[in-house]
């Protein structure tokens, strides 16, 4: 059986999420970009292999097509030590959730397959798998975690955790206004202190979440380079930061802009449509759960 699937370029791979162990076989392993010989290897070695966009989606297809009781497919970019995508490969798996042990296991295959090609919509396309699903079921969860949040540190907290499908922020900020002032009502991904520069700006500043409180209109930054021509001023406040893509969104109550929804990324975004279209409706979630709170200060989760 291993040497028929080796014949076809096809590999086996097992992971198992209570041991946090991933093992795959010498063709597996040859598609990950390793000596290609059997070896397990630990979640953070694996991960290191494939585009981090590709990890968060994984998860999410295991999870819906467990709920589901379907096989679950995604395509994943390989890595090199050096970020650089070296081949794109297919996994078709058929995971299962054990409650005793309240882990995932999954057993399936890995198979190269052709790189979609430059400007076309797959190649363009940051998300792979069954998105729109996952995008739906994240979505649900999402808004009932909210609904349920009882004070706007809970609610803040909620929001920093949100694993949403395909990519997944590594910094947030929740601004609010207070008369001409755009204050912070809470952080997550940033050190304590490191808000100061951002707690009381002027709402005429140019910075992108100052520009979304006064426009009601989000601010969607792919790069630096985007960022530091666009708003030159306050680049060096965020420059520090080491992020590589920004979504900054207004939250919106009752037709009023009530402050803005910093979400920053250490890997470059596209902001495709869907992945705007997700952010969106997050940023509607948020407003409408801070709302209920009256939106009282609070510091960040």
């Amino acid at each position: 059986m291993g040497e028929a699937l080796a014949a076809l370029a096809t590999g086996l791979w097992h992971w198992d999420t209570a041991t946090g162990l991933v093992t795959v076989d010498a063709e597996a392993a040859r598609l990950l970009g390793l000596p290609a010989e059997q070896v397990s290897l630990t979640e953070a070695q694996a991960r290191a292999r494939l585009h981090p966009v590709d990890w968060n989606e994984i998860t999410g297809v295991i999870q819906l097509a467990v709920a589901e009781g379907t096989l679950a497919e995604v395509r994943i970019r390989i890595m090199d030590e050096q970020g650089r995508i070296v081949r794109i490969v297919r996994s078709r798996s058929k995971p299962s959730f054990d409650r005793a042990r309240k882990a995932y296991r999954l057993i399936g295959t890995l198979q190269e397959v052709t790189e979609p090609t430059p400007g076309t919509p797959a190649g363009r396309s940051a998300v792979t798998g069954d998105w729109r699903r996952s995008r739906e079921a994240f979505l649900l969860d999402a808004g009932r975690a909210l609904a349920e949040a009882r004070s706007t540190q809970e609610v803040l907290r909620v929001t920093a955790y949100l694993s949403m499908p395909g990519f997944s922020p590594g910094g947030l900020a929740v601004f609010g206004v207070e008369g001409d002032r755009l204050t912070i009502i809470g952080h997550h991904g940033q050190q304590q202190g490191d808000d100061s520069p951002f707690s009381d700006m002027a709402l005429d500043t140019d910075y992108p979440a100052a520009e979304v409180v006064r426009t009601g209109r989000a601010v969607y930054l792919s790069s630096p380079e985007q960022y530091k021509a666009r708003y030159p001023l306050t680049w060096p406040l965020a420059q520090r930061f080491g992020r590589r893509s920004w979504a900054f969104l207004p939250l919106t109550v009752a037709g009023r802009t009530m402050g803005a929804w910093m979400a920053a990324f250490t890997y470059p975004v596209a902001f495709t449509p869907d992945e705007r279209s997700v952010l969106a409706t997050v940023a509607r979630m948020l407003a409408q759960a801070l709302a209920r709170r009256a939106w009282p200060r609070a510091s960040g989760p």
